[in-house]
């Protein structure tokens, strides 16, 4: 479980991008200023996951991710998952503000979630919950396993 698959890093990649974008495009609040892509990712999956797992479900499989995340990236290592399953010190990570190292610890960490999503409910409803999560997700963007070669 320490490799993570071509697709969710390609997908992770992508849904990062769309809330950076979007953070670019909406910079009004405090709280998108301190907010990372990654937190927002987070956050999006896990109002559609509560729903299906409920909170203890969707904590336990995020500290997990981060678990497995922060064995590839040790900054990783000083986040937390909340009570609520929101993550705390992703603001903190060294190379926050190096874009490119940011990108790759955002990346591992969604990544890493979407993996486990596959392992633990499969890949056919893990597209079904990020396209509830992101219902404007082109369909294109979504590649199943079998299409890495």
């Amino acid at each position: 479980m320490d490799s993570i698959s071509l697709a969710s890093r390609d997908l992770a990649s992508r849904l990062l991008a769309r809330e950076a974008a979007r953070d670019k495009q909406s910079r009004t609040g405090p709280d998108t200023a301190s907010s990372t892509p990654a937190a927002r990712v987070c956050d999006k999956l896990r109002t559609v996951l509560v729903t299906f797992a409920g909170v203890a479900g969707f904590r336990s499989l995020l500290t997990r991710a981060l678990t497995i995340a922060a064995r590839r990236v040790p900054q990783l290592a000083s986040v937390t998952v909340n009570l609520d399953g929101s993550l705390s010190g992703l603001d903190s990570i060294e190379g926050g503000k190096n874009e490119a190292a940011a990108r790759e610890w955002e990346e591992v960490l969604v990544a890493q979630l979407l993996d486990l999503l596959v392992t633990f409910v499969g890949e056919g409803l893990m597209h079904q919950l990020v396209r509830q999560a992101w219902p404007d997700l082109p369909a294109g963007l979504v590649r199943s396993r079998t299409e890495e070669t």
